[in-house]
């Protein structure tokens, strides 16, 4: 994972020089993350901002206060900001966008807990996080290198180039704050992964700084973000793994929106800053992997509505944690642990990246990808059961307002 060579330090020593002053982060982090939440807890019991069972999509017997994403969301703030002072340099117009860009998707979730935005309104303030980070230079810019198709070797000022970029920009996003806000439906899921996807994002960009120390290894390629992406990770970390003991079944507090979105654009901002040089798709593609159990389960929600004739922004259970303990009979405990299982496979599958090209990490990620899809079609997980449908039909039925197609009165 680390360089090796004459005058190349153990990777002990690297990790010494590379993480002790960016740990820092983390461990405040964790200690607001901790101290916050059961802050924001007995506020939202103040307040009534709770999470209602509706024996449709949300079956919990009791409810639950929200604003856990507060906690989430502050930890990660303030522990980058004191990291910021306390690194004796100002913020920079990157930093910045990055911090607006995160207040923004956090509010968007914590506007959704509160009044139930609709679909649109919730995509609208998703899609300005990504503006600001865009305005701040933190884009999407991995057009892979098609030196090969002459016909198609466009540069990275070509016109056609910015605009794709500028589209999956938006797409990763938009793509990874729904991700985690869908994967947020078992007590300790969404923030127990979002865990384990911040310590591999961790590690493959304390990867590339360590090959980018011309000290270590002069010839590498520097990535101009990585070091920014370790405080991040740590921070990120840090936050959700304060959360957890509060969240853990049977959950005593939930992120609700505020947090989930939020960290989904943490994450996305760290998978597009992987992909900040033109040409260069691979760190992309390993750090997309390591996120991979999100995009997983938010495929087959999305291919499994589509099937069944539902509203794709409708909520409802057909998430493959929700068939596991619906058709399977597993309890939530269970399925939360086989969820983080599952992570760490893919963390790790994300992680070869960095010992094989880039193609061939493709096949593999491709035949994980398909074994996967198959495995869920034999069990039936593509096909929606009369009391699923029945469950989803009463969960539409009481909000028209938010579902209701376009030009119906």
């Amino acid at each position: 994972m680390f360089p090796s060579g004459d005058g190349v330090p153990s990777w002990a020593e690297m990790l010494h020089q590379l993480w002790m002053p960016d740990v820092w982060a983390f461990v405040v982090a964790l200690l607001i993350s901790l101290l916050a939440t059961p802050v924001f807890r007995w506020i939202a019991i103040r307040r009534g901002i709770t999470d209602k069972p509706d024996q449709a999509v949300k079956i919990h017997k009791a409810p639950i206060p929200y604003l856990g994403g507060c906690a989430i969301w502050l930890a990660w703030t303030v522990s980058l900001l004191l990291y910021f002072w306390f690194g004796g340099h100002r913020v920079t117009t990157t930093e910045a966008a990055l911090l607006a860009g995160g207040a923004v998707a956090f509010l968007t979730g914590l506007l959704d807990d509160l009044f139930d935005l609709a679909p649109r309104q919730k995509l609208l303030g998703q899609a300005l996080a990504g503006a600001i980070l865009l305005a701040g230079g933190i884009r999407w810019l991995a057009y892979p290198n098609l030196a090969w198709l002459p016909f198609l070797n466009f540069g990275p000022d070509f016109w056609l180039v910015l605009a794709l970029c500028t589209v999956v920009h938006f797409m990763v996003v938009i793509g990874a704050a729904n991700a985690t806000n869908l994967l947020d439906g078992l007590d300790g899921l969404a923030s127990g992964v979002a865990a384990i996807v911040s310590v591999g994002f961790l590690l493959l960009a304390t990867s590339l700084t360590a090959w980018a120390n011309p000290a270590w290894y002069p010839e590498a390629v520097k990535y101009e973000h990585t070091p920014l992406i370790i405080v991040m990770a740590f921070a990120l970390a840090g936050a959700t793994i304060g959360f957890l003991p509060y969240n853990f079944n049977p959950a005593r507090i939930f992120m609700g929106d505020a947090g989930s979105v939020f960290i989904g654009y943490v994450i996305a901002a760290m998978m597009i800053m992987f992909s900040s040089r033109f040409g260069m798709v691979k760190w992309f593609v390993g750090a997309l992997f390591i996120f991979g159990v999100p995009v997983f389960d938010t495929v087959l929600a999305v291919v499994r509505r589509v099937l069944n004739r539902r509203p794709i922004m409708a909520p409802d259970r057909s998430h493959l944690y929700n068939q596991l303990v619906d058709r399977l009979g597993l309890s939530v405990s269970a399925t939360v642990g086989l969820f983080y299982g599952m992570s760490l496979v893919s963390a790790a599958a994300g992680l070869l990246i960095l010992y094989i090209p880039g193609r061939y990490a493709m096949l593999v990620y491709l035949g994980i990808g398909a074994a996967f899809l198959v495995v869920v079609w034999r069990l039936g997980f593509l096909r929606l059961t009369p009391e699923e449908r029945g469950a989803a039909d009463r969960f539409l039925d009481s909000h028209k307002d938010l579902f209701r197609p376009r030009g119906s009165s």
